[in-house]
């Protein structure tokens, strides 16, 4: 990839994730306690579900590696429950 990323990348698990912020997810949801925001783990060869967390606002500007790597292994696969089994996923997830 030429320039800088948008995002920070993270390698786990045997493959490299981006890590995003969800929009629109900065305390909106009723799930969510306020102050907070969802970040997402998208594995970019396709091969893992997303995986979602939610942590401070703004956190994500401040993360170092480790940081990621804490919130990557309490994130949860979207679409599944907290074993990574596969169930009915949202209707707005790609």
């Amino acid at each position: 990839m030429t320039g800088e990323r948008k995002w920070p990348h993270l390698e786990a698990d045997g493959v490299e994730w981006e890590v995003r912020v969800v929009p629109g997810s900065d305390g909106m949801e009723a799930s969510q306690e306020p102050g907070q925001e969802v970040i997402e783990f998208v594995c970019l060869d396709g091969s893992r579900r997303v995986r979602q967390v939610a942590v401070p606002a703004g956190a994500i500007r401040e993360m170092d590696e480790v940081a990621l790597r804490t919130a990557y292994r309490k994130a949860r696969p979207i679409g599944g429950d907290h074993y990574g089994r596969p169930g009915k996923r949202p209707v707005d997830a790609p």
